[in-house]
């Protein structure tokens, strides 16, 4: 009976070891678009127009919901040309500005916490941190040869994101994704002030493996 029982806790416990073994995490890939928009320090959110964002993230699940996620992300704020010639005095009345934006490029790591439920929308939460090259791209100003010129950095930033995941089936989803980022651009010869913040607003698919 003795051999019997050990036996049988042998198989049990070899049984679970190899579940485990053989149940891979679960990996997601997703792909996104969205619109961004600019909202401090005053000085710059008064030349810039509404942006766009590109962003493409890898995830592996390492409990229930919870995932570990690397990204890369652009954003592009283009300068609105009329109120950079009406806000700069060294420019003279009827001069406009050519081209221009406001570029940021980052790498985050993070977590997100997907809430598993019985339906097909899964609302999440997630955060991360990073490293972020912001510049401020090169633009020419009309009548006249002067030129504003590049100028660039890199710094450390941060965002939080709120959103919900639907569910096509098991492998396809599509999520939406409101996000708020921080970047510290203090000290920098981009003259914005101690932090650049802004919103994007991401909408894109996930492929689970």
């Amino acid at each position: 009976m003795r051999r019997t029982a050990a036996l049988l806790i042998v198989l049990g416990l070899g049984l679970v070891f190899s579940t485990r073994v053989s149940a891979q995490p679960a990996v997601s890939v997703r792909g996104n678009v969205g619109a961004a928009f600019f909202q401090s320090p005053e000085g710059l959110n008064n030349i810039l127009n509404s942006g766009v964002d590109l962003g493409l993230e890898a995830g592996l699940e390492v409990y229930d919901g919870l995932e570990v996620v690397l990204q890369g992300s652009y954003d592009r704020f283009t300068l609105n040309s009329d109120n950079v010639a009406l806000l700069d005095d060294n420019l003279s009345v009827g001069t406009s500005v050519e081209g221009g934006a406001l570029n940021l490029i980052n790498g985050t790591v993070g977590l997100r916490y997907t809430l598993k439920n019985q339906s097909d929308a899964h609302p999440y939460v997630a955060g991360g941190i990073g490293l972020y090259r912001t510049e401020l791209a090169e633009a020419r100003v009309r009548q006249g040869e002067n030129v504003l010129p590049e100028r660039s950095t890199r710094g450390r930033g941060f965002h939080l994101a709120i959103g919900s995941n639907f569910r096509v089936n098991e492998t396809y989803g599509v999520f939406f994704e409101p996000r708020y980022v921080v970047v510290d651009t203090g000290g920098s010869d981009l003259q914005t002030g101690d932090s650049t913040r802004y919103v994007t607003v991401r909408l894109g698919v996930e492929v689970q493996f």
